[in-house]
This record gives C-alpha cells, structure tokens and sequence, in this order.
C-alpha cells in the first residue's frame, strides 16, 4: 500500500523554493490535463520528495534537498499570481 500525505505538508519548503505561499496555486497536469491546486497532490517520501497528480498518479515535482542546494524538477504547468 502506498504511504503519502497531501502537498500541504510540503508548504514550508515550497514556500522557501518560490518566496511565497503555493499551496492553492492550481498546477495543470501534463498527463491527464486535470487542474487542481497544489495542495492537493498526493506527496511521497523518501530520499526526496515526490509531488504526483491527484488525478492521474503522473510526477508533478521532484525535489532533494542537498546541503547546500536544492534540486527541483516540475512538470506540468504551475500557476502563480502577483498580488499588487
């Protein structure tokens, strides 16, 4: 049985990554084309963290944390908005 929790478990780094709160930004799925916010993506732990569709189960981020970086691959299309 998979072991994963929501991506607002993740909220703290990602905040960290982008300067900025995430979580309800809507991510557009590349595989099924299904939008839903970021939150709501399943997350897997292990030596990195891995963001999947809630839809779909396709790779939506990967991310390993180094000690003096981070590496970080996105897929699909991630959505932001700037507050004036």
């Amino acid at each position: 049985m998979d072991r994963f929790t929501d991506g607002n478990a993740l909220a703290g780094l990602l905040e960290e990554l982008f300067v900025a709160e995430v979580t309800t930004a809507p991510r557009t799925c590349q595989s099924c084309g299904e939008e839903h916010a970021i939150g709501e993506h399943r997350l897997f732990t292990a030596a990195g963290y891995v963001l999947r569709c809630p839809a779909c189960g396709d790779v939506a981020a990967a991310i390993a944390v180094l000690p003096d970086r981070y590496v970080v691959a996105l897929q699909g299309t991630w959505s932001f908005s700037r507050e004036a």
